[in-house]
């Protein structure tokens, strides 16, 4: 009976051990705070998800600080600083100058339909040029439509732009600003309150749902929408490639569930979500919201035709085919955005 009784004892603690072993916690690090709404609209239930979907195998540990700046959380995940993370293309403009067709202007108003045309273009393009090289990717997307924001007045032409200074997030709304005669202030987005409050900056190029997130509304009352976008910006989550490997076949059937188009679209429903309650906070703050007038996207149009120019010599000199991809990706956008694909 003892005999039996320990055996029993021995199967069951070999049993709790192996189930122990199977769970899995990954350490997430962002570098917004939890509260914010990219974080509550998109990572916090993607995490859900992928928890719910594993019945409770893989769990998400929100680390309560970032490992890194935001520029430096694809190297944190690389080097196992934390398991699993998202940061923006434009933020390393030299190792993804392939993706800069997805910070273009005029790319569109649905943070669906271009964020899934950008993992498109991606997987048909891209997806074997090793620019994650440590991590495995999850899956990107766009922000949707971004927006010039002023404390003083509104920019309905070039001439408006002059001398002010502007922070600018990436590439593309940097070459607007100056091109324009205005000076770019490269500053994280963290730091927005900051230097607005400060008069450090006069302005911001923004979507929508930064003006409330970064509690800025009050401080940028004007508003200038250039339909389609003045530019975008790409992002994309990464997990450590060591973890991802190291799960059961069955763990990351579940990670893979949520990843690529899936994941995509989850973030453009979550950004449009977002940037329409964004919008909705300006106006109920009684901000000055206004459409650009024809010149202003006539003279964001002349701009626009340089910055492809541009992106196909970039692309050319990365090893891509910069006018295929530019093509494939407005096409499925436009698609998408027609609700035909």
């Amino acid at each position: 009976m003892n005999i039996l009784k320990s055996a029993a004892l021995g199967a069951l603690a070999l049993s709790f051990a192996v189930t122990a072993k199977a769970d899995v916690e990954l350490t997430y690090s962002s570098w917004l705070p939890w509260t914010h709404p990219v974080n509550e609209a998109i990572y916090i239930p993607w995490m859900e998800a992928i928890e719910k979907e594993s019945e409770g195998r893989i769990t998400f540990k929100r680390l309560p600080k970032p490992v890194a700046s935001p520029p430096a959380h694809l190297d944190a995940v690389r080097t196992g600083q934390a398991d699993v993370a998202f940061t923006v293309h434009g933020y390393a403009p030299q190792r993804f100058a392939a993706y800069l067709f997805a910070e273009l202007p005029l790319l569109g108003d649905s943070a669906v339909a271009t964020s899934i045309a950008l993992q498109r273009t991606h997987d048909k393009f891209l997806a074997d040029k090793g620019y994650y090289e440590g991590t495995h990717l999850i899956g990107m997307n766009t922000h949707g439509p971004g927006v010039i924001h002023h404390s003083k007045k509104h920019i309905l032409s070039p001439e408006d732009m002059a001398g002010q200074k502007m922070r600018t997030g990436g590439p593309i709304p940097k070459a607007v600003v100056e091109a324009w005669g205005g000076v770019s202030v490269a500053q994280p987005a963290p730091k927005s309150y900051e230097i607005l409050s400060t008069g450090v900056a006069d302005g911001i190029t923004f979507p929508y749902e930064s003006l409330p997130s970064f509690k800025i509304t009050e401080l940028v009352p004007y508003s200038t929408y250039i339909p389609g976008g003045l530019y975008s910006s790409s992002h994309f989550l990464v997990i450590n490639e060591e973890v991802y490997n190291g799960l059961s076949d069955e763990d990351r059937a579940v990670i893979d569930k949520f990843s690529g188009e899936a994941f995509a679209r989850l973030a453009g429903e979550g950004w449009d979500k977002i940037n329409a309650w964004g919008l909705g906070e300006a106006e109920k703050a009684g901000n000055k919201i206004v459409t650009a007038p024809a010149e202003l996207i006539s003279e964001v149009e002349k701009l626009n035709e340089k910055f492809v120019a541009d992106y196909f010599e970039q692309a050319k000199a990365v090893g891509v085919d910069g006018e295929a991809i530019y093509a494939f990706f407005k096409e499925e956008a436009a698609k998408l955005a027609a609700g035909t694909n």
